[in-house]
């Protein structure tokens, strides 16, 4: 016998060593070279580090559906990939060479900075593949995808030229989520929102010509109020006219008494209600006009500077005052409402979210970092009535974690909100489990998406204008660059990119490429062809696409899953997977989610060295789909006593087996001799392949633990009990019943139990065909 104990430090090792001495996957993978097409596309794990306990849960739930497909005969594709560029990289590198900004960066060289990204996301990328190989994970890891190969950019090169020739790619300047610690847009769909206390203002603007007559506005983000261009009020909504103390303010009736009595602690005498409608083009003070010069050239340009907007979508009466301040370029609703006033965007903040010389008192002065100085101007100015804390939901970067504000900038757009009902149509012909509407939802709020970054580290986008006329090219593969430049680098990052110039068609000036790079989100959404090396090679994608399954955590509905149906939609007018597996996030048993900062994390190297890879497969893998698992090492210990039952039955086998000098599968038994006790196990056994089988079948892999443990453990506490006395002093007859059934059993059960836990259902094998001829 090959396999004498159940150590896994020992045996699991061994196993590794075996299959890779053998070769026994890539025989498998020859074994099924004509099989049926079975495609899975993998969603790229980020190298920003050590592979999470979540990531490797993930994986390994990968692997389940890998070896089940495998073992049916499907000729499958697995091709493993990567996730590399972004900020998470840039960030490692930065503080490896103590870069702080863009500017420090530039200072010590764009060239070397690329270089020492691409060569921390490959070291990282080839520690994540010994982890993954070390939980027994078999994706194909000879050729990984990754976006810092030429090929993989060049992919996503192709879908912004088939955007383009669709005309669903424009340059647009519009308000977005910025990250000025990151200096970069962020989507909607990358921001993080985070529960935060803060002081709320109440601030008093003075009506033009009106006599100590005021607009009361309620905001949480003082730095915003420089930017007021408008205050938008709800058209049906009804208003009152109130004196306070020799003022009159002016808002919503149902907030009016609560806000005056219970916030301000002071009494009022109604004037006069009116419905909102009738304020349209009040005009008011802005209270910081003697600071901000820019006021003037606004009004000029545009008469509805400062005056009352009306907005039935963006105005309610659930908290503030039903007056709501409107900062054109600090938000998507503020720009969007003051649209059809034809109010301007007005946002001069540098990257780094600094105000910039010109804007007075402000000059100098941070976005959100210096909340408490525009507060203390507004008190200068007479116009603050008072601040209370609130406790509300704000966005943050999800790289960085901290929190984010609005800058108005010129980004490049995919126009996708006329394809959100076809992105819906294709996603009912998908198979979710479980089962969801969240796709749906969220697709159905999806706006135009930006796909342009102000960083350094990722795909450059392949736009070239003209410094003279704005003459546009975009480029859609290195051929077509090469046909236009001339020449090509060896890497097409920065800066190597930004070299490749030409003579404008129209004005024979210079073509440029513009600065940006690609949302990494482009990465990963144009994975389901550039996995399969097109548009370079068409061979592998006539197929395997679309993919059968891919396999994420839940929070991937608004990422990945949302990226790849975009993506897919822009270049091929479809969907580019049939079938979509969720679990849900990493937790403490407690409940708190896993993070660094709170020193709940646990490593899957940790795991492994205490209870090896089958037990954090067989025990993660059972939690119900999309449901969060809280960690317990108690619930880790018991399966891996589990496992150990198993080895024991087995030994158990292979003791009674050669006492008997009989090979259990070689046994002629007479099935009429059965009893009760071997019709019922060999039953289960029947039910339990039969009903595992259509699990697999319909990806239900959570659901697929429980029937094979409940086998074994019965076998083992039930039916070797109840023939302990045959199997040790019955008649010979007796006996081989017994170790037919037992042999049966368990011959059956690690066929398929080899998918959920591969190390010791390879060692029971091993150790099987070490005694028996297994033929």
């Amino acid at each position: 016998m090959r396999f004498t104990n159940y150590d896994h430090k020992e045996l699991e090792p061994e196993i590794l060593e075996y299959w890779n001495s053998k070769k026994i996957l890539e025989k498998l993978r020859e074994k099924n070279k004509e099989g049926k097409k079975w495609t899975f596309l993998q969603g790229p794990p980020y190298t920003s580090g050590k592979v999470h306990l979540g990531t490797a849960w993930n994986t390994a739930l990968k692997d389940f559906a890998l070896r089940y497909k495998r073992s049916q005969g499907f000729n499958v594709w697995d091709r493993n990939g990567y996730d590399v560029h972004g900020l998470p990289t840039a960030h490692k590198v930065m503080a490896k060479h103590d870069l702080k900004t863009k500017e420090d960066i530039e200072k010590f060289g764009l060239d070397k900075f690329m270089k020492a990204c691409k060569e921390h996301a490959l070291e990282m990328g080839k520690d994540m593949t010994r982890v993954f190989q070390r939980l027994g994970v078999t994706l194909d890891y000879s050729d990984s995808y990754m976006a810092l190969k030429n090929d993989y950019m060049e992919g996503e090169w192709w879908v912004i030229k088939q955007a383009w020739n669709k005309d669903r790619l424009y340059r647009g300047k519009k308000v977005m989520t910025w990250c000025q610690h990151c200096e970069t847009a962020v989507a909607k769909h990358e921001t993080e929102y985070e529960n935060v206390n803060e002081k709320s203002i109440f601030v008093k603007f003075p009506l033009k010509g009106k006599d100590k007559e005021f607009l009361i506005i309620w905001t949480t983000t003082p730095w915003t109020i420089p930017f007021n261009l408008a205050v938008m009020v709800g058209p049906e909504i009804d208003y009152l006219k109130v004196e306070v103390e020799g003022e009159k303010y002016i808002m919503a009736k149902a907030l009016a008494g609560v806000v005056v009595q219970s916030v301000f602690n002071k009494k009022m005498t109604v004037l006069e209600e009116f419905k909102g409608k009738e304020m349209e083009h009040w005009e008011y003070v802005h209270p910081f006009a003697k600071f901000i010069p820019d006021y003037e050239e606004l009004k000029a340009a545009a008469s509805n500077v400062h005056t009352v907007i009306l907005s039935d979508q963006y105005v309610d009466t659930t908290a503030g005052t039903g007056l709501v301040h409107c900062a054109p370029g600090c938000g998507p609703e503020d720009q969007e409402a003051a649209r059809p006033y034809e109010i301007p965007a007005f946002n001069n903040l540098s990257e780094d979210g600094f105000f910039p010389e010109g804007m007075g008192r402000f000059s100098g002065l941070r976005a959100k970092v210096d909340d408490q100085k525009f507060v203390a101007a507004l008190e200068e100015e007479g116009v603050l009535i008072t601040t209370t804390s609130v406790e509300h939901d704000y966005p943050h970067c999800w790289r960085c974690h901290k929190p984010l504000i609005f800058r108005t900038t010129q980004q490049w757009f995919f126009k996708i909100e006329d394809l959100r009902q076809e992105m819906i149509g294709e996603n009912k012909k998908v198979n979710w489990i479980p089962q969801t509407q969240a796709f749906e939802a969220w697709t159905s709020h999806l706006r135009d998406n930006s796909i342009t970054r102000q960083r350094y580290w990722g795909t450059p986008v392949p736009i070239w204008r003209c410094k003279e006329c704005k003459h546009t090219e975009v480029i859609g593969s290195v051929a077509e660059l090469r046909e236009k430049a001339g020449k090509v680098p060896e890497d097409l990052h920065r800066p190597w990119i930004d070299e490749i110039k030409w003579n404008c068609e129209k004005c024979k000036n210079a073509m440029e490429r513009i600065p940006d790079i690609l949302d990494v989100w482009i990465d990963a959404g144009t994975a389901s062809w550039n996995c399969m090396y097109y548009p370079q090679n068409d061979e592998v994608i006539k197929e395997h696409y679309p993919a059968d399954l891919i396999l994420e955590a839940t929070e991937q509905v608004r990422l990945w899953f949302s990226m790849l149906s975009i993506c897919s939609q822009l270049g091929f007018g479809n969907n580019c997977y049939k079938n979509v597996y969720m679990h849900g996030m990493l937790r403490d048993v407690s409940g708190v989610k896993m993070s660094k900062s709170l020193g709940n994390i646990i490593s899957p190297d940790e795991m492994m060295e205490k209870h090896g890879a089958d037990v954090l497969r067989y025990y993660m893998g059972q939690v119900n789909a999309g449901q969060d698992i809280r960690f317990s090492w108690d619930e880790a210990a018991l399966k891996s006593r589990h496992l150990k039952i198993l080895w024991n039955v087995h030994n158990f086998l292979i003791n009674l087996s050669q006492e008997n000098k009989v090979n259990p599968f070689e046994l002629k038994i007479n099935l009429e001799k059965l009893e009760l006790e071997e019709r019922h196990i060999l039953s289960k056994l029947n039910s339990t392949v039969k009903k595992v089988t259509t699990l697999f079948d319909e990806y239900r892999f959570d659901e697929t633990i429980l029937p094979l443990e409940e086998l074994y453990l019965e076998l083992s506490r039930t039916y070797i009990q109840l023939v302990r006395e045959k199997s040790s002093i019955g008649t010979k007859e007796e006996k081989e019943i017994v170790i037919y059934t037992v042999g049966k059993v368990l011959l059956e059960l690690i066929k398929m139990f080899n998918v959920i836990a591969p190390f010791i259902s390879e060692a029971i094998y091993l150790n099987f065909k070490d005694s028996f001829d297994l033929g």
